[in-house]
C-alpha cells in the first residue's frame, strides 16, 4: 500500500516540527556506493546517497 498525500504531508511536518527524527548513519557519494554498503564499512543507522552535488 502506497502513501498518499495526506500521509507524506503529516511526515513533512513531523519532521519539521522535530516529532521525527530520520537515523541517518553517513552520506556518501555515488562512487561511494559499492563501498558503502560493504560489511566492515556498515555503520548504525541509514546510509544516504547522494546523487548531486550539494549546493
Amino acid at each position: 500500500m502506497e502513501p498518499d498525500r495526506a500521509q507524506l504531508a503529516d511526515l513533512v511536518q513531523r519532521v519539521r516540527d522535530g516529532r521525527l527524527k530520520p537515523n541517518v548513519g553517513t552520506v556518501r557519494t555515488l562512487a561511494e556506493a559499492p563501498a558503502a554498503f560493504t560489511p566492515e564499512r556498515r555503520t548504525p543507522g541509514k546510509t544516504i546517497i547522494r546523487v548531486t552535488e550539494a549546493r
